[in-house]
């Protein structure tokens, strides 16, 4: 091939490349073409064209771009085949700037005149910073695949990894740096934290995670464009299961509203610019339209009244469109043809819609703008009739639980309704009949005091949806939140429910027990059984009864002072002694209801907490806790018993210097000569105490006493 041959095979190539990315990448710059080369670059916004550098050759191709569109980064094939120089053309300037960039790699973005960030090899993510007159690799980061890239702004992009995305910006210093991660498996970039989630069809805003549902397609939705205002964000969606039909929305963002501006349009606008703005694109003409112009309401029918209806007066039937032209005059355009499908008659110069009582024919308009350029926008809605929705869902009855068949009236025909248990899941549609008596069947189990949601209408055929909310009648398990027993004599139950109505009713196998009204919160007594984990408490009454067994819901036997079973807790006692169950995870000691120790299960199973002297009628609480059932034990302080003086020495001579005594354990022997005390803590055994001797006819008396000054008899004796 010689150099003529090549240089006219470079540029048919090229040439039909530049073709394509003419109308998808080149806004708000138009790359014009002429005889398949590069001439210049010419703004729509400002109808200026900046010539084409003169000593750049017409022959390149592209390999990346700005944000803006304003810096592009051509490879040079006019020359030698083994090298291909870079340029950096500004389009705003015209100026042209040769680059000297690492060879085999795949540019994606120019981010500014001093830094490209492309592919280093099919893993790794680079980023190219200048250094004197030629470009080097600052920063790499991996990547997994490489269509996995998606750019959200001049700065920022994300990488897929799997159900995540991570989202990084490019730093001003030639730097990585990861924003956050978004829980997401498929997404395409809305306006700065704005996303479509492509598994779900919703809008979702990943600062906040606001989610907007979108209306449902069959095979979902993928981006035209979007931009961002104040208040609100307009986003173009294409229906992936239409002939390439894309709709209009507007998200107000303080409120969350979805309206729906243009509903499955073959021809809106080719291109979204961030200011507001659209571009429509027809036979190599490019015309800069108006957002606003696509902002439209549905024609409203009142079919309440008559069988045919005409349209209601002051409905806007069609936009007006304001036109920028390149040649920078602008002016509003009216449509030029308005035509009607479906059942539409024209009936003294007013479009007539003819419906039945029941159901509306499928009926649609179209609306052609043209201009002396020949047409600009084709236009298509469907679902522009619409019912008055007058249902109402007083009517419907009490909801209870299981699956049952309701019937009542709503007084409006062919209405549907629909009805969502927890977390939106469908649990029930119908349809009205001819008379507005809805026949509908509704699975409620195990929804007990829920709220079940009722919707009647649809946004397609009635001006509005209406919902009423309705609570699942039932009775719920018995739920038990604690136990308590006194000395292991009876147990109660503290049974909590939302809902009051009922029987509680303790079964023992087939025999009865015991059985109480079921309020909200209700209190049951037992006898204690080492064998309750074969009793069940069942509710019944009103609605389908319910039971449970007390074998998962038995509490745990904690005890407290274990000797105290049978004595009580003294008035002495400076220690509580007690238990836990090897199945409980840690108990809580109260002292008339003072928190006062914690016994950590792991640590002990006995314990022994030391305490102050308590006082008569002062209680002592044991909570132990085995999962999120509580068993309590407690015990009310009771006297201590007087101390006992079990043996003395009955004589004493003036030569004595020691005695033998002895009290009962634990007291203390008070011994009292010449109003002197001599005291010893008593073993419970004999034991001897020593004094100084004494004269002839010394008084002696001795008794016992506990710390709280209770007195054994006192006993006295003379010294002969």
């Amino acid at each position: 091939m010689n150099w003529k041959h090549w240089m006219g095979s470079a540029a048919l190539i090229y040439g039909t490349w530049m073709t394509l990315a003419v109308t998808a990448d080149a806004a708000p710059y138009d790359v014009k073409t002429k005889d398949q080369a590069i001439v210049g670059f010419y703004d729509l916004e400002t109808k200026e064209t900046t010539p084409y550098p003169k000593d750049v050759s017409p022959y390149m191709v592209l390999r990346a771009t700005s944000a803006d569109k304003t810096l592009f980064l051509y490879e040079d094939y006019y020359g030698d085949e083994t090298e291909h120089p870079y340029y950096l053309i500004d389009a705003k300037t015209g100026a042209s700037e040769l680059l000297t960039l690492p060879e085999g790699k795949e540019y994606l973005r120019v981010l500014n005149h001093d830094m490209v960030i492309g592919y280093t090899s099919s893993d790794k993510l680079s980023l190219f910073i200048r250094e004197g007159d030629q470009f080097v690799t600052r920063d790499t980061l991996e990547v997994t695949a490489r269509n996995q890239l998606q750019w959200i702004s001049a700065n920022r992009f994300s990488i897929q990894r799997e159900d995540s995305a991570d989202w990084y910006d490019v730093n001003s210093d030639g730097t990585f740096s990861k924003v956050r991660s978004v829980d997401v498996k498929q997404f395409s970039p809305l306006t700065n934290d704005w996303i479509l989630d492509g598994e779900q069809d919703t809008l979702r805003q990943v600062v906040t995670n606001q989610q907007i549902t979108l209306p449902k397609v069959s095979r979902g939705y993928y981006v035209q464009g979007a931009y961002e205002t104040k208040d609100g964000l307009y986003v173009q969606l294409i229906d992936s299961s239409s002939s390439n039909e894309s709709s209009l929305f507007y998200l107000d963002t303080a409120s969350g509203q979805l309206t729906t501006l243009v509903d499955h349009s073959k021809q809106l606008a080719n291109e979204l610019l961030a200011d507001g703005k659209a571009i429509y694109r027809s036979k190599d003409l490019a015309t800069m339209l108006s957002f606003a112009s696509y902002l439209r309401q549905p024609i409203a029918i009142d079919d309440l009244t008559k069988a045919d209806t005409t349209l209601l007066e002051g409905t806007v039937l069609a936009p007006s469109v304001e036109l920028t032209r390149v040649d920078g005059t602008t002016g509003i355009v009216e449509p030029s043809k308005l035509s009607f499908t479906g059942n539409v008659e024209l009936k003294n110069e007013l479009f007539t819609i003819t419906t039945t009582p029941r159901r509306l024919p499928y009926s649609e308009y179209r609306t052609t703008y043209t201009t002396e350029t020949g047409k600009v926008l084709e236009d298509r809605t469907r679902y522009q009739y619409q019912r008055y929705l007058k249902a109402q869902g007083s009517a419907i009855p009490t909801i209870k639980e299981g699956t049952t068949s309701y019937s009542f009236n709503i007084d409006q025909s062919d209405v549907p309704v629909t009805v969502y248990g927890k977390d939106g899941v469908l649990i029930g549609r119908a349809a009205s009949d001819e008379t507005g008596r809805v026949q509908i069947n509704v699975s409620t189990k195990n929804l007990v005091g829920q709220v079940t949601r009722w919707t009647f209408g649809n946004t397609r055929d009635f001006n509005q949806v209406t919902s009423v909310n309705r609570t699942v009648a039932g009775y719920e398990v018995p739920r038990i939140t604690q136990s308590t027993n006194t000395n292991f004599k009876t147990v109660t139950y503290r049974l909590e429910s939302k809902i009051a109505g009922g029987t509680y009713t303790v079964y023992a196998g087939k025999k009865k027990i015991k059985s109480v009204l079921a309020t909200q919160k209700t209190e049951m007594t037992i006898p204690f059984t080492n064998d309750l984990d074969t009793y069940r408490i069942v509710r019944s009454g009103e609605y389908a009864s319910k039971s449970l067994l007390l074998k998962d819901s038995v509490m745990i036997f904690s005890s407290l002072s274990r000797n105290s079973l049978y004595d009580g807790i003294t008035d002495e006692q400076t220690t509580i002694e007690g238990s836990l169950d090897e199945n409980a995870s840690y108990g809580k000691l109260y002292i008339d209801g003072k928190y006062t120790a914690y016994i950590d299960r792991k640590k002990t199973q006995n314990f022994a907490i030391k305490t102050k002297p308590l006082k008569i009628g002062q209680v002592v609480k044991l909570v132990a806790r085995k999962g999120t059932q509580l068993q309590v034990s407690e015990m009310p302080v009771v006297a201590a018993k007087n101390p006992t003086l079990k043996s003395y020495t009955t004589s004493l001579s003036p030569t004595s210097t020691s005695w033998k005594l002895k009290a009962t354990k634990g007291n203390t022997i008070v011994v009292t000569i010449n109003k002197k005390r001599y005291t010893k803590l008593s073993t419970g055994k004999t034991q001897t105490m020593t004094f100084p001797k004494q004269k002839r006819g010394t008084r002696v008396t001795v008794h016992a006493e506990s710390i709280k000054l209770r007195k054994s008899k006192t006993f006295s004796l003379t010294i002969k």
